[in-house]
């Protein structure tokens, strides 16, 4: 499992953070970096004379150079931060991807009283200290909300915030730093309790819970136990049926009547437990729902965990049109417990390792060889290992979906095997092939069109065939109805004109995205030799 060495306790000034990393140390019996004392070492004089003497720049460049030596030292370790020492974006997202990064957040008030009278150099010469302290912290708001995690210390002693934190650090975690839309995928057993905390954070006036009927009978206890112990009853659940060819907006429909019926507001709170069809009608529901309210993913399948629940695109299809309603809704927390696949179906579960391929070929050789090595292991459903393909295909899309939230540029990578697979879907009006092994299909069609070009490595071409061949997911492009589903790629969400942004690999690692005439494809997939032949 890909774990993050480091603990970093970050946060605004004022709200504890060498107090409570020092705590955390004691307690783990790791060892403690406090940044601003490493600094002030460095220097050889006090925070504020480094600021008085040498300016804020200068300051921030020490800063820079001791979060950078302190996150390459060898080992774990609890490192305290200043409160702007992750304000620029780029070392604040390096720091995500090395270390855990716990922020602890506190009320105006309480930062107020806790700097009373201090001489620290960003409220020195503030005539109103307090107003200071507000205008900061709306300033550095996106900042603090890319973390792993936070932790409220305004009415919690030193030990249960430095236990919190711990406990935090003690999940595997990834963080999607979208600024003020930020969130954490969590994975983790024991997820219902963990999803109840989630909750209970949020603070929702209700919960409304969108689940369906296969998800409803195996797991809807566990969930509804985890609730009720942690004081939450949700105020209506929605059981949807199961299936692609019910994603319509009728579904929605009936999500939004039982919601609007059962008096939601604007902090409600929708909670989608299922697979990707349920979370992407949860997500979506939520989008709409009063212009917008908050959501949480809890997907059930494996499709879900890697795909469908991470990044925030939400929709339903409309009559052949796969997607093609939908808004860009991100979730306030994914939970992720991966022995809920130990119920799917193994059409499904084989289906969901399409997108696991599709990851490691966009980004993570690391993990596409692990696939190769251990096909027979994952397919039988070894718990610790799925985790680990989980954990990793998410990173893939996170990073992904970090530079691009809304699919203007790199997002468009992820839809690699989907034009062509999303065609198929459709011919086959949603029940031939499920999604997975529709994405299979696609992304042999693009190996093929990329060979044609001459833009896809041969030998990695082989690599991805031979992949899914021996986790049980079609490779037969010929024996598909190929061009009677070309028909359909007109109606795909990336089509421009009479052209559509196409995704091409070019070797494992590395894939791009290229302007398509349509008109091209039949060739680009041998239709055209076949038919002459």
């Amino acid at each position: 499992m890909i774990r993050q060495h480091k603990l970093l306790v970050g946060g605004f000034m004022g709200v504890g953070k060498s107090t409570v990393a020092r705590r955390a140390a004691e307690l783990s019996g790791l060892p403690l970096v406090d940044l601003d004392a490493a600094i002030e070492a460095r220097a050889g004089k006090p925070i504020a004379a480094i600021f008085a003497d040498q300016g804020e720049a200068a300051f921030r460049a020490l800063e820079a150079a001791e979060l950078g030596a302190a996150l390459s030292a060898e080992g774990q370790a609890i490192i305290a931060l200043g409160g702007g020492a992750l304000v620029d974006t780029a070392r604040r997202r390096a720091a995500l991807d090395r270390a855990f990064l716990v922020t602890l957040t506190a009320r105006p008030a309480t930062v107020a009283a806790r700097t009373a009278g201090s001489t620290r150099p960003l409220l020195a010469d503030a005539p109103d200290p307090a107003e200071r302290i507000c205008e900061l912290l709306d300033a550095r708001a996106h900042v603090y909300a890319e973390a792993h995690a936070q932790v409220p210390t305004d009415d919690h002693d030193v030990d249960a915030v430095a236990e919190a934190a711990l406990r935090a650090w003690s999940v595997p975690t990834l963080a999607v730093p979208l600024g003020p839309r930020s969130y954490a995928v969590q994975l983790t057993a024991g997820a219902p309790a963990v999803l109840a905390e989630a909750v209970k954070r949020l603070r929702p006036s209700a919960v409304f819970v969108v689940t369906d009927e296969n998800v409803q009978r195996f797991w809807s206890h566990g969930l509804a136990a985890a609730l009720a112990a942690a004081g939450i009853s949700p105020r209506a659940t929605v059981v949807l049926r199961p299936g692609e060819e019910h994603k319509r907006l009728a579904a929605v429909e009936q999500a939004l009547t039982a919601m609007v019926e059962g008096g939601a507001d604007r902090d409600c709170l929708v909670l989608g437990h299922g697979g990707g069809v349920v979370t992407d009608i949860a997500g979506f529901t939520a989008a709409t729902l009063l212009r917008g309210v908050r959501w949480i993913a809890f997907p059930t399948t494996l499709l879900a965990m890697v795909d469908a629940s991470v990044g925030g695109k939400t929709g339903v299809d409309l009559g052949l049109a796969k997607n093609a309603v939908g808004a860009f809704h991100q979730p306030s927390a994914v939970v992720i417990d991966v022995a809920h696949v130990t119920t799917e179906a193994p059409r499904a579960y084989i289906g969901g390792l399409a997108e696991v391929v599709k990851s490691a070929a966009l980004g993570d050789p690391a993990l596409f060889a692990l696939l190769e090595a251990e096909a027979p292991r994952i397919l039988a459903r070894e718990l610790p290992l799925v985790e680990e393909l989980v954990y990793r295909s998410v990173a893939v899309k996170a990073a992904i979906v970090a530079r691009d939230e809304r699919e203007s540029g790199d997002r468009a990578l992820l839809n690699f095997g989907h034009t062509i697979g999303h065609a198929l879907e459709a011919e086959g009006n949603f029940t031939r092939l499920t999604h997975g092994e529709a994405v299979s299909l696609g992304m042999v069609a693009m190996l093929r069109a990329g060979l044609a070009l001459g833009v896809t490595e041969a030998a990695d071409a082989s690599r991805v065939l031979g992949l899914l061949t021996r986790l049980g997911l079609p490779v037969d492009l010929d024996a598909q109805p190929l061009a009677a589903a070309l028909g359909f790629v007109s109606l795909d969400k990336k089509r421009r004109g009479a052209g559509v942004r196409a995704v091409f690999l070019r070797r494992v690692g590395a894939a791009f995205v290229r302007e398509t005439p349509l008109a091209d494809l039949p060739a680009l997939l041998g239709l055209a030799t076949q038919r002459s032949a």
